[in-house]
């Protein structure tokens, strides 16, 4: 049967991936595996509606868990609705944040004994194989902790500007070259990153990893997530023939005022990300980056460049609360962490 699709695929130059996994493993895999979807909700009115929709079209059936990050809009009262007797809702009663919130979720999806958690944004959507091609992946492919589909955005005209950013920085070179050289040789391809619109994570990775590390409340969460998979051993992939739409409309991307509430969270974001990384020490240097700080704003005051004397001080002081050797430490350890 194999050998059949794959002539006539070649014969059509039809994309023969799918339909080997649907065909092969379909019945193997509804009866084996559970899959739980996980989503964190907030405001999430625009897309929710698709989102649910094109995951209760999935040809693998799938439990869907929803954690509502205290949603100010309508999405709790519209999910429950019109997914009610669909989805489990849990609603929080304060934002606590892209991974934690995802945290809970997943600790739900244990407790049903799901052997894969699908991670997906709210502002996503899978086609009706995007799941099911997925986990039969992943099977045959134990050494990934984290599979990941092509990211297209919105409405499937190009790659989503994030995941397009990950596979160009020197992340996915053969990837890319493959793709647009049109010779695909790989059903996953290697990469050490992928942002977390769509992740599916084997009950193995979860079991050594554990969840989210609580320092982030959003973004770096994923690149911390992918660092101790790296140090764990696992390989991190893209799926190359199986595809979401992330509706993100790129808003991390936007410019940031110097010296506002965001602009320190990206700041400390960006050096949890690098200095809080479990595959190396860079975490003994932070004392020595405190002091630059210190050094510059007080170089800052004695020039009367009040403003940059601020800013300079006020991240001296962030600085100053991490405890990243603690996060490293327990990270570098195997088990079910943050759960």
């Amino acid at each position: 049967m194999k050998d059949l699709l794959l002539s006539l695929s070649a014969i059509l130059s039809i994309d023969y991936l799918p339909f080997i996994y649907l065909s092969e493993q379909k019945i193997k895999t509804k009866l084996m595996y559970k899959v739980s979807v996980v989503i964190v909700t907030y405001n999430a009115m625009p897309w929710i509606q698709e989102c649910l929709s094109s995951l209760l079209q999935s040809t693998l059936e799938v439990s869907v868990v929803i954690v509502d990050n205290f949603s100010a809009d309508a999405t709790v009262s519209y999910i429950k609705e019109h997914f009610k007797d669909q989805v489990t809702l849990i609603e929080l009663k304060t934002n606590v944040g892209f991974g934690k919130g995802n945290n809970i979720g997943i600790k739900e999806a244990l407790k049903t004994n799901a052997d894969y958690v699908f991670l997906l944004n709210q502002d996503a959507f899978v086609e009706p194989s995007t799941i099911e091609c997925l986990v039969a992946l992943a099977k045959d492919n134990p050494n990934y902790g984290i599979i990941s589909p092509i990211h297209t955005n919105g409405d499937g005209t190009a790659l989503e500007q994030s995941f397009l950013y990950y596979i160009t920085n020197g992340f996915g070179s053969t990837f890319i070259s493959d793709f647009v050289l049109n010779k695909l040789k790989q059903a996953i391809y290697d990469v050490p990153m992928v942002n977390a619109a769509a992740w599916l994570l084997p009950r193995a990775t979860i079991e050594t990893i554990g969840g989210f590390d609580p320092m982030f409340f959003l973004y770096g969460e994923d690149d911390n997530y992918c660092q101790r998979v790296l140090y764990h051993q696992f390989k991190i992939g893209i799926a190359s023939k199986i595809f979401i739409r992330h509706d993100s409309q790129n808003n991390n991307s936007k410019a940031v005022l110097k010296g506002s509430e965001k602009y320190y969270t990206v700041f400390l974001n960006q050096i949890k990300v690098v200095y809080g990384n479990v595959n190396n020490d860079k975490y003994k240097d932070i004392e020595n980056l405190e002091f630059s700080f210190l050094r510059k704003g007080l170089k800052s005051l004695l020039t009367l460049n009040f403003k940059a004397f601020k800013i300079y001080v006020k991240k001296w002081r962030l600085l100053r609360q991490l405890d990243l050797k603690s996060s490293v430490m327990l990270n570098r350890q195997k088990g079910i962490h943050y759960l």
